[in-house]
């Protein structure tokens, strides 16, 4: 199975466009990226080299996605290493 399929491509546009609640932001990150082993990153580069969503696209998901996940670790009070 692929993991590019159009449900992805729909939360990558709604990503980028600031179209998504936390909760969904976070299921299809986990969904579409984490469980293939990628990160934030490969977010970024789907973005980049498979869609013509701009900077402003990119900037938005990239500070969207990094937002929340950093809100995540605060509310479970992980603590990060130097």
């Amino acid at each position: 199975m692929s993991r590019i399929n159009a449900d992805m491509k729909i939360w990558l546009f709604d990503l980028a466009h600031g179209n998504l609640n936390d909760s969904t932001v976070l299921s299809g990150f986990v969904k579409y990226y984490v469980l293939h082993d990628m990160n934030v990153h490969d977010v970024v580069r789907d973005i980049v080299f498979n869609t013509s969503y701009g900077d402003e696209g990119v900037v938005r998901a990239r500070e969207t996605l990094v937002s929340i996940l950093n809100k995540l670790s605060l509310a479970q009070n992980i603590e990060i290493l130097p």
